[in-house]
C-alpha cells in the first residue's frame, strides 16, 4: 500500500478540533482522490490517502473510494 500524505500547514484556534479536523477531510476529499487516481494509474499499488497537519500534530486518514 502507498500512501498519498498532504501536508497542511494550517492551524486551529477553536474548540472543536475533530470538527475542523472532518471539515478539512471533506474539503480535501476530491483533490486527494483526484491525486489517487492518477498515481494509482501510474504505479498500479494499491493507495490510501491521508491529511497531515504537523502544528496540530493531527494525522487524518481519507477515504477516497476505490
Amino acid at each position: 500500500t502507498h500512501w498519498i500524505v498532504d501536508y497542511k500547514t494550517s492551524s486551529h484556534e477553536g474548540g472543536n478540533l475533530e470538527g475542523f479536523l472532518a471539515a478539512e477531510a471533506e474539503r480535501y476529499r476530491g483533490q486527494l482522490a483526484r491525486y489517487a487516481t492518477l498515481y494509482r494509474a501510474y504505479s498500479g499499488a494499491e493507495v490510501r490517502c491521508a491529511l497531515y497537519f504537523p502544528l496540530l500534530q493531527a494525522f487524518v486518514a481519507v477515504d477516497v473510494g476505490a
